[in-house]
């Protein structure tokens, strides 16, 4: 049982490492193009070429709808770009600091399981 435990303790603690380095790097890679003029030279949503397979399961007036909601948000993000890039750059430290938080509590509900178990096998009485 107590193999059990780490076992299983040892796949989360994989999955979430992984799970936060590839947020970290994801980030990261965001800080640094948003720094990127190319960013400013994205067209318009209204320019945008739709998609021979959203043209047949949509109607040309809700993609046209589509289109033009999507033009504020993005001229937005375009506009922001350049004080949202510094700003993400203390995010890859925050993620790896919640992540060893994280840590710590999945390590210390796995003892205090492994304890639970090992108390539990003691105190059986014998038939």
């Amino acid at each position: 049982m107590k193999v059990l435990i780490w076992s299983i303790t040892g796949f989360l603690v994989l999955l979430w490492t992984g799970a936060a380095a590839m947020l970290a790097a994801a980030v990261n890679w965001l800080a640094t193009s948003m720094g990127d003029p190319a960013i400013r030279a994205v067209p318009s949503p209204a320019q945008w070429p739709v998609p021979e397979w959203l043209a047949v399961w949509m109607p040309p007036a809700i993609i046209e709808q589509l289109k033009s909601s999507l033009a504020g948000p993005l001229d937005l993000l375009v506009n922001a770009s350049t004080w949202i890039g510094p700003m993400l750059g203390w995010l890859p430290p925050v993620i790896w600091v919640v992540w060893g938080l994280v840590l710590v509590l999945m390590l210390a509900i796995a003892v205090g399981i492994h304890m639970l178990v090992s108390r539990t096998r003691r105190v059986r009485p014998a038939v």
